[in-house]
């Protein structure tokens, strides 16, 4: 085995140095809770952006960021009153509402029928259903005159949400939200330019 020399030896030395760096701030990264919110294997700033933050912290929405709003979001942030913020505190609420869906993926559905319910029979009436009555035969699948949950969150169902046509009570070529028939937060994510309706490029483009 021959002995390195000199430059060789301080290459070595570099290298070993630098891995044994990595190896701590790696380790240290693991074990300290970060500032940045969980995005899995998503970049940070697609998730989390300049845009995402000021649109938070803008009270106003005047479009600039002053002491008193930043103040006002540390405050209201921090719901433990430690004075710091963590993760969770932190979190966009986008985020957590998208953890939420995810869990529940009726929960938008069934909000929806109980808006539709207005006597609360636990069904919707033909007299209740804002839309085509052929629709409401197309979802009725027991032909009993009225729709039970079931059916509102039967495959039937989902396929007839997924077509613009069918949403677009009024006919007037755009999607509302009390035409909506499913969560909030996937009205405003089709809702791109937050004009609070959505259009049909946006329907059938979604972010």
């Amino acid at each position: 085995m021959r002995f390195l020399n000199g430059s060789a030896l301080k290459v070595l030395m570099t290298l070993t140095l630098a891995l044994a760096g990595a190896c701590i701030y790696a380790q240290s990264s693991r074990d300290s809770k970060p500032f940045l919110p969980d995005v899995g294997a998503r970049n940070y700033g697609a998730a989390f952006n300049c845009a995402d933050i000021l649109k938070r912290l803008d009270a106003d929405r005047d479009g600039y960021l002053t002491r008193n709003e930043w103040e006002r979001f540390f405050d209201d942030s921090d719901t433990n009153a430690d004075g710091r913020l963590s993760q969770d505190e932190v979190q966009p609420d986008s985020r957590r509402e998208l953890d939420e869906e995810a869990l529940r993926p009726d929960q938008g559905r069934l909000t929806a029928f109980e808006r539709l319910d207005a006597n609360k029979n636990d069904a919707i009436e033909i007299s209740e259903w804002p839309g085509k009555e052929k629709d409401f035969r197309y979802l009725d699948a027991n032909h009993d005159g009225s729709l039970s949950r079931e059916e509102f969150l039967s495959r039937n169902g989902r396929y007839w949400n997924e077509k613009f046509e069918n949403l677009d009570f009024n006919g007037d070529k755009l999607i509302n939200r009390s035409e909506w028939l499913d969560s909030d937060l996937s009205f405003d994510r089709l809702d791109r330019d937050h004009n609070g309706v959505i259009e049909r490029h946006e329907f059938y483009n979604p972010r």
